[in-house]
């Protein structure tokens, strides 16, 4: 009975202490399971869904052309008996190109003013003799007759001098000279060709669905890439004619935007784009646009909320540049997972990481 009694108490005493042995077992136990639960969340950065002002902006190609090309042509037949500027030269308004028979035109023009000279006198003499009845009134009715023949040869000669001489009719570059001295022309031959390049013109194919946002009178920006640096150059224009008639055969509008040249750095046959705006967006919803995931056909996006993510399909209105423009399926302030969010499913445990 003794051997039962001490056995017993011992028991006794040696039960508080398996006891604490049990609970520290449980504890530990809960800790790893929390510990598991955090390494089961996904990663995730996220962006608080904000309301944007946006500019929606598109580009169309076009092409140089000088805002004058003019192919000069030989107004009178004869040779070529001077020449001035060199191709390339640039050229004021009205300095001269080369003459084509001047020595003639001169001499031509000289004889009709002396001839028209001298009937001028006769006529005014005949005038006094006329008023003393010492000639007849028809003598004097031929000296003016004589004499308005004369004056009318003389502008005519006059005329052909101006002919004669070709002049630049805009300021610009003597790009072509197809005529050397010596050569012989005929009426309507070229003889020059005159570029404008302190302006120039851009020619736009713009589509149907753009031509609503063109109005004449509008500045543009026309960008120029630099195919060596890659580097683009943006110089403004003037939207100054758009057609009403469509092209039958491209169905497009054509557009004519004005650029200044002064420092003719563009030059006619460059290949430049146009940079206009098409609408501005106020107040609008934009988000990232690699945030937006397809699943099963439908654009779908993810929150965060409560350590949770949560799945909400949404409805674009449009894409500008790399942001899209929700319609539908997002609140202002929410949460919007930016990063992580591929291998996501609704209701996934995830953890937010701060940038």
């Amino acid at each position: 009975m003794s051997a039962i009694r001490n056995l017993v108490l011992l028991s006794l005493c040696l039960l508080p202490l398996l006891v604490g042995c049990g609970d520290d077992s449980s504890s530990e136990t809960n800790s790893d399971a929390q510990a598991t639960d955090n390494d089961k969340a996904t990663p995730v950065k996220v962006q608080i869904v904000t309301a944007q002002d946006l500019e929606e902006r598109f580009r169309l190609p076009g092409s140089l052309h000088a805002w004058e090309d003019l192919t000069l042509a030989a107004e009178i037949a004869g040779t070529v008996d001077w020449v001035g500027p060199e191709e390339g030269e640039m050229l004021a308004a009205g300095q001269k190109i080369m003459t084509i028979d001047s020595v003639s035109q001169k001499a031509n023009l000289e004889r009709n003013r002396v001839d028209a000279d001298i009937k001028e006198k006769a006529m005014q003499r005949l005038q006094r003799l006329v008023a003393e009845n010492l000639v007849s009134q028809q003598e004097y009715d031929n000296s003016v007759t004589a004499y308005e023949a004369a004056r009318q040869n003389r502008k005519l000669a006059s005329i052909a001098l101006q002919k004669s001489i070709i002049k630049a009719p805009v300021a610009g570059v003597l790009d072509d000279r197809m005529v050397e001295r010596g050569e012989y022309v005929k009426a309507g031959d070229p003889v020059a060709l005159v570029v404008q390049v302190d302006r120039l013109k851009v020619l736009i194919d713009v589509p149907e669905k753009d031509v609503r946002y063109f109005h004449p009178g509008e500045e543009v920006s026309v960008v120029q890439a630099q195919i060596d640096t890659g580097e683009e150059i943006h110089r403004s224009g003037k939207l100054v004619h758009l057609a009403y008639k469509a092209d039958p055969l491209t169905r497009t509008y054509l557009a004519k935007v004005e650029v200044d040249n002064q420092d003719r750095q563009l030059r006619p046959g460059m290949i430049v784009r146009i940079d206009a705006l098409r609408r501005e967006l106020k107040g609008a919803i934009a988000i990232p646009l690699y945030a937006v995931v397809d699943l099963d056909g439908r654009k779908v996006v993810y929150v965060e909320a409560e350590g949770q993510a949560q799945l909400r399909p949404v409805k674009i209105d449009r894409v500008i540049g790399d942001q899209a423009v929700i319609l539908e399926g997002l609140r202002l302030d929410e949460k919007l997972i930016v990063k992580g969010h591929q291998l996501l499913a609704d209701g996934a445990r995830v953890k937010v990481e701060a940038d």
